[in-house]
């Protein structure tokens, strides 16, 4: 898991730069989320940087990214990052992605956005819900079966 924070990353001057002309924010705001460590406030000041998300009727979890880095959060623990990897940035997040093997998934609704191609979001959920049942990824249904998913 990450050790660093956006403020490390931040020290970076380009990067500093960047981050406050993508965000809109000013020097000052941008110091006070920093000396707060309120990195997800922060990223959260982003256009669309969610390149994952996952929902369901009880909550949601997604992962975001800016500038090849990575972060990740959902409703049951702490925002992360930044990561320097897509895979790195799944670790806080992946026992919600991977719990259909566990428990049975088949009273909830499932629902995926996501702009990684359809071999990475795939990879992702691969275990997202019990076999049988389904997920919508980007509007469309897929049941999972023991070889993977087939749309519905």
């Amino acid at each position: 898991m990450s050790k660093s924070s956006l403020k490390d990353l931040l020290q970076d001057t380009a990067l500093r730069k960047q981050f406050m002309a993508d965000a809109g924010i000013s020097a000052r705001l941008l110091k006070e989320f920093l000396d707060k460590g309120d990195d997800e406030t922060l990223v959260s000041y982003l256009e669309t940087p969610e390149i994952f998300q996952y929902s369901t009727e009880q909550g949601s979890c997604e992962v975001l990214s800016w500038k090849g880095y990575f972060f990740s959060k959902s409703e049951w623990d702490d925002f992360a990052g930044p990561f320097n990897s897509l895979d790195e940035a799944l670790e806080p997040i992946r026992y919600l992605l991977e719990c259909g093997d566990e428990c049975d998934t088949d009273s909830a609704t499932h629902w995926v956005e996501s702009k990684l191609t359809d071999q990475q979001t795939f990879s992702v959920i691969k275990k997202l819900v019990s076999v049988g049942d389904v997920v919508e990824v980007d509007g469309v249904k897929y049941r999972r079966n023991t070889s993977g998913y087939s749309a519905v």
